[in-house]
């Protein structure tokens, strides 16, 4: 019967948990337009689009950052839920011009 020496030196380190900084604290559960836009499959020309013609979410601007809450763009998403979809209209066409 063969017996296997266990090797501790090649076994992965345990991760050191690291503090987060201040910066990663006070912007936790908000998102940057580039990041807004990669989650919801947009490009960030479309979320400024958005925000001129008044129908993207709520933002926070400090200076020149901008900012998305967590909370409220699942708020204006929900918002934009719809539970039936409108019938397309249809010409009608009698067959005579008038």
């Amino acid at each position: 019967m063969a017996t296997h020496a266990i090797d501790l030196i090649d076994s992965p380190a345990r991760p050191t948990l690291q503090e987060p900084s201040s910066n990663q604290l006070l912007l936790d559960g908000y998102l940057r337009r580039e990041e807004l836009a990669q989650q919801l499959g947009v490009s960030a020309r479309t979320i400024d689009r958005w925000q001129t013609l008044r129908c993207g979410p709520p933002r926070v601007a400090i200076g020149r950052t901008v900012l998305y809450s967590l909370e409220s763009i699942r708020r204006w998403l929900q918002s934009r839920e719809q539970t039936s979809f409108p019938a397309k209209r249809r010409r009608s066409f009698s067959g005579a011009k008038p």
